[in-house]
């Protein structure tokens, strides 16, 4: 074990989570939208269980650390992906202690998060809404400088078919970075962020798919260069870092969490059920 920034002490993961050189990737999105199987195709290796049907296959936060592999460069990846975690998250212990892994997991600083669409299905709904209002709530407007817009499943055989989806996804003025400004009152002078379109589908042999990790591994290493090097942190994580023990850490990140959803429920008026994290 090694010392950490307050005295504790930092598992092997958590000393290379803090290392500058290696980039930390959070995943984002509703379940089904091929968030495992990205950060599978990242590191090539069937790291997270994958899946298709109504039924959830990621279940807990996961957090490897593994080499950028497609395309291969000596960049380490710490690679957190999460489960669905929704409204009963305030009240269920154990959708509450998914927040406080994943949290943890993020507080040595993130250098992208990886906000994950199927382009077979990219609305902006009230899920997603709140799902993006709580990390505002916890980590700040300025979280939103690190956010890339990865749509999945844009297969090479029907790439064709699925351009006027892009085109309209890619609207200057009336596509889906317009609607997330509008939405969250972001101003487009600071919020451009890189969206990338790409496919996971039989990478080894697909110079295609390999072009989109490509683009996508480019996008993170621009964010990067253009935030000088720096991943986000903010006052609620270096809080995090600084707290003695990991019952405190925990028991912070529980109340942080449920004050968050408290105030967010309050401000939500549109209908439906209401949902925090996925």
């Amino acid at each position: 074990m090694l010392a950490g920034r307050s005295g504790s002490e930092l598992s092997h993961d958590q000393f290379y989570a803090s290392d500058p050189k290696t980039l930390v990737l959070s995943c984002l999105g509703a379940m089904g939208n091929g968030k495992s199987s990205l950060l599978n195709a990242i590191c090539d290796e069937q790291i997270y269980r994958t899946g298709r049907g109504a039924e959830p296959i990621t279940r807990h936060v996961e957090a490897v650390m593994r080499p950028w592999s497609n395309p291969p460069v000596s960049r380490y990846c710490q690679l957190i992906d999460t489960p669905g975690m929704c409204d009963s998250s305030a009240r269920d212990r154990a959708n509450m202690q998914e927040c406080v892994r994943y949290f943890k997991s993020l507080s040595f600083g993130v250098s992208a998060f990886l906000l994950v669409f199927n382009i077979n299905d990219t609305r902006l709904d009230a899920y997603t809404q709140n799902m993006l209002s709580l990390f505002e709530q916890l980590l700040g407007r300025e979280f939103w400088k690190y956010v890339i817009l990865v749509f999945t499943h844009v297969d090479e055989h029907n790439r064709d078919l699925l351009e006027d989806n892009i085109d309209v996804l890619t609207d200057p003025s009336e596509g889906f970075v317009p609607e997330l400004r509008r939405v969250f009152r972001l101003d487009e002078r600071t919020f451009d962020p890189p969206m990338v379109f790409l496919t996971t589908q039989r990478l080894r042999y697909n110079a295609y798919a390999q072009r989109h990790l490509q683009q996508l591994y480019n996008s993170v290493v621009q964010l990067e260069k253009d935030r000088g090097n720096k991943k986000f942190t903010c006052g609620w994580f270096n809080q995090i870092l600084s707290t003695p023990t990991e019952d405190q850490k925990s028991n912070f990140i529980i109340s942080s969490v449920r004050g968050a959803l408290g105030s967010i429920r309050s401000a939500f008026t549109g209908g439906g059920s209401w949902c925090a994290m996925q």
